[in-house]
């Protein structure tokens, strides 16, 4: 009898450790779950791939092998454990950024979103690299739409770093015009060779409507603003008259007379030409030149754009596929 009780007992107690350790791995399971669901935007680092995903609107699968500079990948960054570097790589060419990750090296990844896509990417040189410029647009129908961006409180100062007499004033009723943003409009504190946009907090459409409205062609980003304010965005016009930035047209020589034709036309200078083919039509640039690139790829109906960290400054280079 005493060792059936014994028996007994021992039988109750791994019974009680089995259910206790099944609790805990559910609550486990269940915390970990949540913490990352609970979020808006967060990132998930997975075996093969990383997935952004904003609220229930959008989710993007990135290849390890996309590029996140000239030199390494997402997988190098994986391979040594630095996810940390792969949401800052990422966040570089995200139009939105996310401020968290989870890293699942184990099961299925499953996200309830509205829209699932693969990131845009184009292959040059044997890499693979982030289309910027489809990702934009991808934002644009996809995301942006969908959180009913508008126009109605966009507020915008308007500072005249040229030196013209009320150039500023004039430049704001056209943005208030064309785009229905309200402006204030101002002298900057010094003239400025370079215009430059500061991107408080509006959507990436609405900054690229902005830069379209302008007549300004070199509009450089700049992150901080020395001065205080509450607007949206800054524009500050400058002169544009002693440009260093230099824009390389390579193809052959009917679309490269052609492309360079359309750009003299509007007004753009420093325009050289090369013979140099590529297997795409696209346009690399270095990321505080973006809207150079943008203005000057919707001159040219080129929809494709490369962010190349490794580039020279003040180089525009366009790739044209006849």
């Amino acid at each position: 009898m005493a060792k059936r009780r014994k028996k007994s007992k021992l039988l109750y107690i791994i019974i009680f450790l089995i259910i206790t350790l099944m609790g805990l791995l559910y609550l486990n399971i269940k915390m970990n779950n949540k913490r990352i669901i609970d979020l808006p935007r967060y990132m998930v680092i997975g075996k093969e791939n990383v997935f952004v995903v904003y609220e229930d609107k959008l989710s993007l699968s990135i290849p390890f092998e996309i590029q996140l500079d000239g030199e390494k990948t997402i997988g190098d960054f994986y391979s040594v454990g630095n996810y940390q570097g792969i949401m800052d790589g990422v966040n570089e060419l995200l139009p939105e950024k996310v401020e968290s990750f989870e890293v699942v090296k184990q099961g299925e990844i499953r996200l309830n979103v509205a829209y699932k896509y693969n990131v845009p990417e184009v292959m040059i040189e044997d890499k693979r690299y982030i289309l910027t410029s489809n990702l934009n647009s991808l934002f644009m129908e996809r995301y942006y739409k969908s959180i009913g961006e508008t126009s109605e409180n966009v507020i915008v100062d308007v500072l005249n770093g040229n030196g013209k007499s009320g150039y500023a004033g004039r430049t704001g009723e056209r943005i208030e015009k064309t785009l229905s943003y309200k402006y204030n409009a101002a002298n900057y504190e010094r003239d400025s060779e370079y215009s430059y946009i500061v991107n408080k907090d509006l959507q990436n459409s609405q900054i690229e409507s902005l830069i379209m409205s302008l007549d300004e062609r070199y509009i450089k980003i700049k992150s901080e603003l020395d001065l205080p304010t509450l607007a949206n965005a800054v524009v500050i016009l400058g002169k544009e008259e002693n440009i260093e930035t230099k824009i390389n047209i390579n193809g052959t020589d009917k679309v490269t007379k052609d492309a360079k034709g359309i750009l003299e036309e509007n007004g753009y200078k420093n325009i050289s030409v090369g013979t140099e083919n590529g297997n795409l039509t696209v346009i690399d640039y270095k990321v505080e030149d973006y809207y150079i690139a943008y203005k000057i790829a919707q001159k040219l109906g080129i929809k494709n754009m490369i962010e190349n960290k490794n580039g020279k400054d003040n180089v525009i280079n366009i790739y044209i596929k006849e």
